[in-house]
């Protein structure tokens, strides 16, 4: 987050005051990461160029940096336009000649790394996830209905090009239970096969043809619960075969370690992420996205800090190359919405979460009242970059939902504990 210099505040009337005061006892000036700090300096601007003159000296030139311009690049880049030359080519919601847009109706591979692509074009910038290899593809998440047909098309293609004997999709994870998750799931599930052994067959004939769709239980669970016509909430036929309640269940594909992480809580309590231990990336679905603050779902059993414990153990998960710089590179995040990122990506996005967090918190030890925490806009200095409207979802939603999902007064934490190395 960018460092802060201490300066004179005009203290505003009404709540703006109430909310300066509050903060001025909350965040008391410190060296702490993502803190505001004091920034002195006895070099001088002699001392800063020879300083400078000394670095450029022992390191490599970098290649110039040509901010984006708007129009060129979707909603969530306009305003996180990475500076490191390393990341070029990360951005793979930034239309060019060569790609095409993001936007264009079409689906777009992308190569992230190891036996994993990601596969952009879904409305809304959501992502799906494909490892391929030997085995033949593990899809993690299927989309949208509507956009179903093509995602077939270009996962045929991968896996014509880059799978081994095995050239259909065996595995398809769903890390949630949302349409923009599973909306593929037929379409993709029947382009697939499962190889089984042919005693299990022989004693399971009535097995659906076609890849195995997995899913936490609790996502089947609301799936098959009846609607107000007394049918399932969601049509059999992009219902999981398979679930599980395990913390983690893992297996073998392609020659690597998969392994389903599900959290008892984060948006809701059905989310799943998917590290591929070999390729070193995680599909994380909606537990990170970078295009808007979390949808926490408090009716599907999402809460705040069910939501900021996922972020931190993800965070751990991750490694950094430390040849790119402080963690920089090293794992892929793949996010539920836009674009491809890394562990300085889930540092940034949880201390910016846990911030407001804890802001809230402290209203409410202090017995605010919802509409007063409403009225203190308690992610104010946040909103440009992450507070778009998304559907229902806005700034005043998030900030409800947190306050909702926060133990009552007196009874939580002021501050919810970070990683070390996110400034915890």
């Amino acid at each position: 987050m960018p460092m802060k210099t201490c300066e004179a505040t005009v203290v505003t009337p009404g709540c703006e005051a109430v909310r300066m005061r509050m903060e001025a006892r909350m965040y008391p000036i410190s060296s702490g990461v993502g803190a505001p700090r004091c920034v002195r300096s006895g070099l001088g601007l002699a001392g800063l160029a020879g300083a400078a003159a000394l670095l450029l000296a022992g390191m490599p030139g970098a290649r110039a940096q040509v901010p984006y311009s708007n129009g060129t690049v979707s909603k969530s880049q306009q305003l996180d336009v990475r500076q490191s030359p390393y990341y070029e080519g990360y951005d793979f919601y930034k239309s060019n000649p060569d790609n095409g847009s993001y936007d264009d109706g079409q689906i777009h591979p992308w190569h992230v790394q190891g036996n994993v692509w990601l596969l952009a074009g879904e409305p809304d910038e959501y992502n799906v996830t494909i490892q391929i290899g030997d085995d033949g593809g593990l899809v993690v998440d299927t989309g949208t209905g509507q956009m179903a047909p093509k995602l077939k098309a270009a996962m045929e293609k991968l896996l014509q090009d880059y799978g081994g004997e095995e050239k259909s999709v065996q595995w398809i994870v769903d890390t949630d239970g949302l349409p923009d998750h599973i909306g593929g799931n037929a379409v993709i599930r029947l382009a697939g096969a499962t190889i089984i052994g042919s005693n299990f067959q022989f004693d399971n004939p009535g097995l659906p043809p076609g890849a195995t769709v997995i899913a936490s239980q609790n996502v089947l669970n609301r799936m098959v619960m009846p609607n107000a016509q007394g049918q399932p909430s969601v049509p059999q036929e992009l219902w999981p075969i398979e679930t599980h309640t395990e913390p983690t269940y893992s297996w073998d594909f392609n020659d690597e370690a998969v392994e389903l992480i599900q959290p008892p809580s984060a948006n809701t309590d059905g989310n799943e992420e998917v590290f591929f231990r070999r390729s070193d990336v995680i599909a994380a679905g909606d537990i990170v996205s970078m295009v808007h603050y979390p949808i926490i779902d408090p009716t599907r059993g999402g809460s705040i800090d069910g939501e900021l414990s996922a972020l931190n153990n993800m965070i751990e998960l991750a490694t950094a190359d430390f040849h790119m710089g402080p963690q920089e590179g090293g794992t892929m995040v793949i996010p539920g919405q836009g674009r491809l990122c890394d562990q300085a990506d889930l540092i940034e996005y949880n201390i910016i979460l846990t911030t407001i967090r804890n802001r809230i918190m402290y209203y409410k030890n202090l017995g605010r009242t919802l509409q007063q925490v409403l009225a203190m806009k308690p992610t104010w200095d946040f909103d440009q970059r992450w507070g778009g409207a998304y559907g229902d979802w806005s700034p005043e939603q998030f900030v409800r939902a947190v306050y909702d999902t926060l133990p009552a007064r007196g009874k939580g934490k002021d501050r919810f504990a970070m990683p070390e190395m996110a400034g915890g």
